[in-house]
């Protein structure tokens, strides 16, 4: 019994280790995938590969949300494109309500009469094409519509950047905790149940796959805690953006 057990326990710890090397492989998976999206959002080669030291730092949040709000209210590129559209859509109106008034032409001169006391003539001319009115008051109305759709869209890109923007600061936020907790409470709590199983086992009073399971735990905190701090990257990033400011 004592070696069936045994065995048992070793088969278990290879199942637990080839879950684990899948995981492994998973966050291998993942990693590349961000890669290709943060070298997307600075503008880089796609196949670049991004160089990160051994412990990657986690990096803070060095702007408020309200701060980044106002920002971006003021540089980001998507808005600008936006109120570039909405300008030129104005002029274009300001410009037809200007042509709904019909050309005219102011001429004028001397006249010498000889003996009798000269005169000064002016003339205006004014040209009215037919059906004048009704085709200008069709224009009119046409860039009208075009401005009002160009400030509609402008609102609507805003709101959109608006609650893009709150959804990465959230994300990056609650990344930011978790790298935290996994920091400074549960990867120390685990390396302690790890070094204490092992102890245990030392003397005998644990047996192997006790202590492989505590491995198995610190193993995928430690996963966890490097999955946060790519998250956490990835949403500042995306901050950076759309804002244009630098949270570095």
């Amino acid at each position: 019994m004592p070696g069936r057990a045994a065995q048992q326990d070793i088969f278990k710890a290879q199942t637990q280790f080839s879950i684990f090397e899948t995981r492994l492989i998973q966050y291998q998976q993942e990693r590349a995938a961000k890669e290709i999206e943060i070298n997307a959002l600075l503008n880089r080669p796609a196949g670049g590969h991004i160089e990160a030291a051994d412990e990657m730092a986690p990096g803070e949040l060095n702007s408020s949300l309200d701060e980044l709000l106002a920002h971006a209210r003021t540089r980001s590129p998507i808005l600008g494109q936006e109120q570039k559209m909405v300008e030129r859509s104005e002029l274009a109106s300001n410009l037809a309500r200007k042509d709904y008034y019909p050309d005219y032409t102011v001429s004028g001169g001397y006249f010498n009469q000889g003996g009798l006391p000269p005169m000064w003539q002016f003339r205006v001319d004014f040209k009215i094409p037919a059906y004048f009115w009704r085709k200008q008051r069709a224009g009119v109305a046409e860039q009208a519509f075009a401005a009002s759709e160009a400030r509609h869209n402008y609102e609507a890109a805003a709101v959109t950047l608006q609650a893009k923007i709150r959804a990465d600061y959230t994300l990056a936020e609650t990344a930011r905790r978790l790298i935290d907790l996994y920091q400074k409470s549960v990867i120390p709590e685990a390396q302690l149940a790890l070094e204490s199983s092992l102890a245990s086992y030392q003397t005998g009073t644990l047996d192997f796959l006790s202590v492989f399971s505590n491995f198995m735990n610190l193993a995928e905190y430690q996963l966890m805690y490097h999955e946060q701090v790519m998250q956490f990257h990835i949403a500042r990033a995306r901050l950076e953006e759309m804002t244009t400011r630098e949270l570095d």
